[in-house]
């Protein structure tokens, strides 16, 4: 009981600024997961096209942000990039590859994720019957239509399940930009412990919130994985 005090106790005097870091996290999360949507859906169409080149690219891009740790490439977006050399170009101008935290942390978050979700597309695209596609194409629709309007509807029904595990796994995820100095939940928590010293308490909270992040999409993904199987039946 006295530990859930001290607990309580932390959430009173401490909730504005966990509030901030609670809302940085959803907000980074949730342009993260747009931005890798969008990327993934192209990557996607990259991967199931019929050019050899546009499948090779989209494949090396797939295969080394999803194998090589969130961590290391947040390291070099934000330190190792603005070490590059540094040039004008005649419209733009100067080009400086200093990024501010929230940036290198967007840019991080949406190229690893985009990886994941542009396989839980791609593996929609694949399971539509091809006899669909032929069939719109005998009815006189374009290579681009068939696909916007008959494949990837489709294709996102099958997908969403697996994306909805993915935006779960995004929020855990957004814990790791707390090294580049976005002020996140975990480094706000990680802050006041600092100051306080109520390392257990604090980080306690963050937990918690964490988990009213993550759980209700682990039910949602489930539901919608138990749903999937059933229109598939």
């Amino acid at each position: 009981m006295e530990f859930l005090s001290d607990v309580w106790l932390q959430i009173r005097e401490h909730y504005p600024e966990l509030l901030r870091g609670y809302r940085t996290t959803i907000l980074l999360a949730i342009a993260s997961m747009a931005l890798a949507m969008l990327l993934g859906a192209v990557v996607s169409l990259m991967r199931t096209s019929e050019s050899r080149v546009l499948r090779f690219g989209s494949g090396s891009y797939v295969e080394f942000f999803r194998n090589t740790p969130l961590l290391v490439q947040l390291y070099f977006w934000f330190f190792a990039l603005p070490r590059l050399p540094r040039f004008d170009l005649p419209i733009y101008g100067h080009v400086d590859w200093l990024l501010s935290p929230i940036e290198a942390a967007l840019l991080g978050l949406t190229l690893y994720t985009g990886a994941y979700t542009s396989e839980a597309l791609r593996s929609g695209l694949l399971s539509i019957d091809k006899g669909q596609t032929e069939a719109a194409r005998a009815l006189g629709m374009s290579y681009i239509q068939t696909r916007l309007f008959v494949v990837i509807p489709q294709a996102l029904r099958i997908a969403v399940p697996l994306l909805t595990s993915i935006f779960s796994a995004l929020f855990r995820n957004t814990a790791i930009v707390s090294v580049v100095g976005v002020s996140e939940l975990l480094l706000t928590a990680d802050r006041i412990q600092q100051q306080n010293f109520q390392t257990v308490e604090l980080f306690a909270v963050a937990g918690v919130m964490y988990l009213s992040l993550t759980l209700p999409l682990a039910l949602a993904s489930a539901r919608l994985e138990r749903w999937a199987a059933r229109s598939s039946a």
